[in-house]
């Protein structure tokens, strides 16, 4: 099953000033939600009392997405005070 991978300019612009090596980690991230969501270097969850998930770059760095019919839309990324609040 192919799945549609969105990610709006405004995350992309986000992505972009991180430093490379969490930039390189979020594509291979990425990757891995696509194939395993339950794999345990995620540390995927649902966020609670929203229809969000979140999954790790780095231990200091998330990344926020929806899960749509069509696939995964991106929807923060960024240190986990800034993209989590806590």
């Amino acid at each position: 099953m192919a799945t549609d991978i969105v990610i709006p300019e405004t995350i992309l612009k986000c992505l972009n000033e991180l430093p490379k090596e969490v930039r390189l980690k979020f594509w291979g991230q990425l990757e891995r939600l696509i194939k395993n969501p339950a794999h345990p270097s995620l540390r995927n969850e649902k966020l609670s009392g929203t229809d969000h998930w979140a999954f790790s770059i780095t231990m200091n760095y998330r990344a926020t997405y929806l899960l749509t019919e069509k696939g995964i839309v991106i929807t923060a990324v960024g240190t986990h005070k800034d993209v989590l609040g806590n």
